[in-house]
């Protein structure tokens, strides 16, 4: 089964959220249930501060492009067929609960870009 977006929701931070339901069958009447929370963040959004501590803007867009993926799954294996809906409704309402006000605060766009940055500068050979 391909990924079928479910809801989109705005958040307080300007971003939009996507949620995916990304499950598939595994065997017979058993389901592996699946939950892609994704999110487009401009880059552009660490400019709406100035910051002498962050790096230039030109450097991190040569570093990661114009837009970093926020991407989060949530897994469930081996589930009956009967109870795939209540595992995903399951998963989606306590993803929405505990993750949605930390995605939503207006520092995560440019503290997550941030952390990209320093992570691909981390890995990149010199």
């Amino acid at each position: 089964m391909q990924e079928q977006l479910i809801k989109s929701i705005p958040l307080d931070n300007g971003q939009v959220l996507n949620i995916y339901d990304a499950s598939k069958k595994i065997a017979g009447d058993r389901w592996q249930v699946n939950l892609v929370a994704r999110m487009v963040i401009s880059v552009n959004e660490i400019l709406l501060e100035n910051n002498a501590t962050n790096p230039p803007i030109t450097e991190i867009k040569q570093a990661l492009g114009d837009t970093v993926e926020y991407e989060n799954k949530k897994q469930r294996n081996f589930i009956d067929e009967k109870e795939k809906p209540t595992v995903f409704t399951d998963l989606l309402d306590t993803f929405i609960k505990y993750s949605v006000p930390y995605l939503s605060h207006p520092d995560f766009p440019k503290r997550f870009i941030i952390k990209k940055y320093h992570e691909h500068k981390k890995y990149i050979p010199r």
